[in-house]
């Protein structure tokens, strides 16, 4: 087994092995504010799997196509996350009132 073949190897069980923490984080929350914690553990998993294709195959089409993918995942998931949270909150809550009794102050 070649050195590049070897960190291939490694940073794809850091990949599956970052998607099977966030599963199963996932599925033993009870919260659904809970289990949106559990999402950066998937973008680290896409991100790693996307370097191990990077480093298997070097600079090509499908690894091109890796990196894209998980660039649009981190730049992406924040923003779906914080979508779900407010509706999280609107649903619990009936509004989202950013000036209600719960909200920390800055300052």
């Amino acid at each position: 087994m070649t050195a590049r073949a070897a960190v291939a190897t490694a940073l794809l069980i850091v990949g599956c092995g970052a998607q099977v923490i966030a599963c199963l984080g996932v599925a033993r929350m009870r919260g659904a504010l809970d289990r949106l914690h559990y999402t950066s553990a998937s973008t680290l998993a896409v991100v790693s799997i996307a370097l191990a294709i990077l480093v298997d195959e070097g600079f090509s089409m499908i690894a091109d196509k890796a990196l894209l993918l998980a660039a649009f995942v981190v730049v992406s998931s924040p923003v779906a996350v914080q979508v779900v949270a407010r509706a999280i909150r609107v649903s619990e809550r009936g509004e989202l009132d950013p000036e209600g009794p719960d909200v920390e102050r800055l300052g």
